[in-house]
């Protein structure tokens, strides 16, 4: 117990005995003196006020223990009822306490999320994030591919593909994602990949437009002929990866028509929306699903073998500087704000008897001894001032009660 609170309770123990005592040499004192009206009155107050203070010490005593020892009923009261007392208190702290509407009120105005935004900039701070998430990360990898986790992962994915607010979305950035291919060097690879594929296949390609030419044709004319096409179509593919090339450029602007065109008249969204269906029809989710973890099993793991700080590092870093631009956002800020309050709220709401019955088991748990100490460490020195405030008020009361007498008779 608090050194502080226990020095306190016999402070104020000691003076309510000291008035007590006070009281009862007072009344003694009286019976020495020579008889006379105010030695009455000094009688009569010290005699009420002996008899509240008596009264307010045994109702006191009687909440922790027996009075003096004796089996007088209806006292020891709280180690008596402690396991009703622990069940009440439960309770209590999980209806006054753990209401979501007072989590709210007081959790929101101390801006959770831009504390949390706070502490993940400081590279210290981001740096035990990003060494716990790593840490854990192939535990959460190696049960990434358990049935249970896929089955939940496939139904939640399947009851979010069922809706199509993603599609028009999802439209719209393949679009951006296919111009911006088409304005870059992108198409560099493949043309390339494709010229020299025709390149190295030359007799291949040469047979296909011989194969197409009219019999009359001279065997000679028709091969030099179908040479002069492959060179030609080389040519086309030299041209189409310069980048100011007008072919190229004619090229792209037809492409992006095209695909302006698409986005426009919905083609592209019936696309995302057949894709959408075929994932969610088949088992394509599980699969893609059982691959990655697997991959990302394979590479974690070998990271963590060669540098265990190549994976924490980059983290951090992404942590940090996330959690800057976020705390330097009021808007985010605002968001994150009321999302973090809004989840302690439903956390703790759905924690709610879990934790009142946890506050319940640990006073149901302690010794008697220790429950009267806690207690009585606590409330003992208010409860002491009930036993003063007795004392005072009962020698008043019995002062007044004396001149109420003496008028009356």
């Amino acid at each position: 117990m608090p050194e502080a609170a226990t020095d306190a309770l016999r402070r104020v123990r000691r003076l309510a005995t000291g008035i007590l005592a006070l009281l009862a040499l007072g009344y003694l004192g009286t019976h020495l003196l020579p008889d006379s009206s105010g030695v009455r009155l000094l009688r009569a107050m010290c005699e009420a006020g002996m008899i509240g203070g008596l009264a307010d010490w045994f109702a006191v005593v009687a909440l922790f223990r027996r009075p003096l020892g004796l089996p007088i009923p209806h006292t020891a009261l709280l180690p008596r009822n402690q396991a009703r007392a622990a069940q009440n208190v439960g309770q209590f702290f999980q209806t006054n306490f753990l209401r979501p509407d007072l989590i709210r009120a007081r959790l929101l105005p101390l801006r959770p999320g831009t504390f949390v935004m706070r502490w993940l900039s400081t590279p210290d701070h981001a740096a035990t994030i990003a060494a716990e998430v790593v840490r854990m990360l192939p535990v959460a990898l190696a049960h990434a591919g358990s049935p249970r986790v896929l089955a939940r992962l496939r139904g939640w994915l399947r009851g979010q593909l069922r809706r199509d607010r993603f599609d028009q979305p999802m439209a719209d950035a393949l679009a951006r994602l296919a111009a911006d291919m088409l304005n870059s060097n992108a198409a560099d690879a493949p043309i390339a990949m494709l010229r020299q594929t025709i390149d190295q296949n030359r007799d291949l390609a040469t047979r296909l437009v011989q194969s197409q030419s009219r019999w009359w044709i001279a065997k000679a004319i028709d091969r030099k002929l179908a040479n002069t096409v492959v060179d030609g179509v080389l040519a086309l593919l030299d041209d189409l990866q310069k980048p100011d090339s007008a072919l190229r450029h004619d090229l792209q602007a037809s492409l992006l028509q095209m695909i302006d065109r698409m986005a426009q008249d919905g083609r592209l969204n019936r696309a995302v929306a057949r894709a959408r269906g075929a994932v969610s029809g088949g088992d394509m989710a599980r699969d893609l699903f059982v691959q990655l973890t697997g991959f990302l099993r394979a590479e974690t793991q070998r990271q963590l073998d060669a540098d265990p700080g190549a994976l924490t590092l980059p983290l951090a870093g992404l942590i940090r500087d996330f959690a800057r631009r976020a705390a330097a956002d009021p808007a985010m800020l605002a968001v994150l704000d009321t999302r973090l309050t809004d989840l302690a709220a439903q956390v703790l709401d759905e924690l709610r008897p879990a934790i009142g019955g946890y506050v319940a088991d640990v006073i149901a748990n302690w010794k008697a001894d220790e429950l009267v100490q806690r207690f009585e460490t606590e409330l003992g020195p208010d409860l002491q001032y009930i036993r003063i405030n007795g004392a005072v008020l009962g020698a008043l009361i019995g002062g007044v009660l004396f001149g109420l007498n003496a008028v009356l008779t």
